[in-house]
């Protein structure tokens, strides 16, 4: 085997150690060999993953000596058969034969139909609401998510079909979900999970066999999963009482360590929290960077809102486990309490500080000092009907706003009859504060409804009206 051969050894792609599969000896001239396992094929180069420190890299098939460019070429038959079965299992062109380290995430977005739910410098989320014609392994997943890293490679694809959220809901999307309900009973959503999780396992189990049990993910989400590993990834069922089923399908490190993820370091978050930080000449500041998640049809602001937060300070979280946690009964309508109960020690195992705050009147003050750091606020309030028709016109008002002097004025003129009526409890909610305007005395406001709810801006007296009066926060 030649230099050059060895170059491409050194010249790794990414790290990632993976222990199962059939690893076979490449060897040299002077008889030396390297343990690798073939992992597909890329601009018609092979992709093969070092057994000593588990890394992945690609060489030309040219550069090999005749047997093992013989064998490799025999598996990448075997890996395309295998891939249409997958395929066909599946219902759609999931998979490419490639591991997900090195995959593009937009092509399985593509592939699954997903449209994108946000994208900030650190990260790219794509989410769908599936209509009841969607079907991947064989049955209808209500939500199917998929995660990027800075680089753009996946790094989780999520897949939820039955579960006390979404099932039976009547609810809308948006600021509507307050206007309906849901059909569900427990009898009716465990039935519906059994009929998913048989279907599930079936499907994946024609294809890659019989699965194995493990325990998987950190504090009260950890649970146990059913796991098949297929060409670097790792497709993981779970399937928790009155709660949801879901498929996962991660990285194989990612299994292999237990879904244990790493903390980031405080100093690279302080920084990053800074960087994130906008200030306009109006005197806009906001936070840019805040990963966005639609709740979708049902009430799901708490975890949802939790989900976005955590994921800005650098942990990992998904609103389905965070509603679990939280004791989130069937449709949505989840226990504050409990949910920051259990929130907190995930907090603190990552490094982070917790912190939840009492404030009888709302002000700019209360929320600058976090805002100005990089760090959303969590905020409790109402979400009346006057409330949003202020946050939407004001919104697109304010892109035309010249002089903000007299838009502060406006502003201000036109809320003084609202502010004075009583506060009606009802449409209590969850959302974010991630600006503020001290000039115009406003705060920027994003609700977990998808993309076009991202930023909208309030006046500090209308945000006050319909606060429930507690904010709360994730701190380096």
């Amino acid at each position: 085997m030649n230099r050059l051969f060895f170059a491409l050894l050194i010249a790794s792609i990414h790290p990632s150690p993976a222990k199962v599969g059939e690893w076979r000896p490449i060897r040299d001239d002077q008889g030396s060999s390297l343990m690798v396992r073939f992992e597909g094929i890329r601009d018609d180069r092979y992709l093969l993953r070092r057994q000593n420190d588990g890394r992945l890299f690609e060489v030309a098939p040219g550069l090999l000596p005749d047997g093992d460019r013989e064998r490799f070429r025999a598996e990448a038959r075997e890996l395309s058969t295998e891939l249409a079965k997958l395929a066909q299992t599946v219902g759609k062109p999931l998979f490419a034969g490639t591991p997900f380290e090195v995959r593009d995430a937009r092509e399985i977005a593509k592939a699954l139909g997903l449209p994108v739910e946000s994208k900030t410098r650190h990260s790219t989320s794509w989410r769908l609401y599936a209509r009841p014609d969607y079907k991947l392994f064989g049955t209808r997943p209500y939500s199917v998510a998929l995660y990027a890293d800075e680089q753009g490679h996946p790094t989780n694809l999520s897949a939820v079909f039955a579960n006390k959220g979404d099932f039976g809901s009547t609810a809308g999307m948006g600021a509507d979900h307050f206007e309906g309900g849901s059909e569900a009973t427990i009898k009716s959503l465990a039935e519906a999970m059994e009929n998913d999780e048989r279907a599930i396992e079936k499907a994946i189990s024609s294809a890659l066999g019989e699965a194995e049990t493990q325990r998987y993910g950190e504090g009260k989400s950890r649970r146990t999963v059913r796991r098949w590993d297929w060409n670097g990834h790792s497709l993981l069922l779970s399937s928790e009482e009155n709660e949801y089923v879901s498929l996962s399908i991660v990285p194989l490190e990612l299994a292999e360590s237990g879904g244990k993820t790493g903390k980031v370091a405080d100093m690279d978050l302080k920084k990053r929290l800074a960087s994130d930080v906008k200030r306009e000449k109006n005197g806009d500041v906001y936070l840019s960077q805040i990963p966005m998640v639609n709740q979708g049809p049902k009430g799901y602001c708490v975890p949802a809102t939790f989900e976005r937060a955590m994921r800005t300070m650098g942990i990992d979280a998904d609103m389905y486990l965070l509603a679990m946690i939280g004791e989130t009964s069937i449709g949505g309508g989840t226990s504050v309490g409990k949910l920051l109960e259990n929130v907190r020690s995930q907090v603190y195992r990552k490094g982070r500080r917790p912190k939840d705050e009492r404030t009888k009147k709302l002000r700019i003050r209360d929320v600058q000092k976090y805002i100005d750091d990089g760090i959303p606020v969590i905020w409790a309030m109402r979400s009346l009907d006057e409330y949003n028709q202020i946050a939407n016109n004001n919104t697109k008002r304010r892109r035309n706003v010249t002089d903000w002097n007299a838009w502060a004025t406006t502003i201000a003129e036109e809320n003084e009859a609202l502010i004075e009526t009583e506060r009606v409890e009802s449409n209590h909610h969850i959302c974010m504060i991630v600006g503020y305007n001290e000039a115009t005395q406003e705060f920027a406001v994003s609700d977990s409804w998808g993309p076009s709810y991202e930023r909208r801006w309030v006046p500090v007296a209308v945000a006050d009206w319909a606060s429930q009066g507690g904010i709360f926060m994730i701190l380096p």
